[in-house]
């Protein structure tokens, strides 16, 4: 990655990530959920699902976020039972790896 997308990437929030892949979802005709309001959830389930041709759970980093216990439980025996599960931070937007997933399932 080029040294400005390096200095765009660390400086994006979760907030601003979620906002730029649920748009882009959107765009390419997917659909998406994503509970706003999970405080009544038991932790850890991922922040995305989107579907188009396959269902994708989607976990959002910021560039330099970490995973709490119950997160990396969630997106261990979701890919245990089958699902394709990604994480996906900044730089993966940046560098255009969350296109690619978008025309992967639309």
């Amino acid at each position: 990655m080029k040294p400005a997308a390096t200095v765009l990437a660390a400086a994006m929030s979760e907030r601003d990530l979620h906002r730029a892949v649920t748009d882009m979802a959107s765009a390419y005709g997917l659909l998406w959920w994503h509970d706003n309001d999970s405080r009544r959830n038991k932790s850890g389930l991922p922040d995305l699902l989107i579907v188009g041709r396959k269902a994708v759970w989607v976990e959002l980093k910021a560039e330099k976020g970490r995973f709490r216990p119950a997160q990396k439980i969630w997106l261990a025996a979701l890919a245990a039972a089958g699902h394709d599960v990604r994480v996906i931070r900044p730089s993966d937007l940046l560098g255009g790896k969350v296109q690619a997933l978008m025309e992967e399932i639309r």
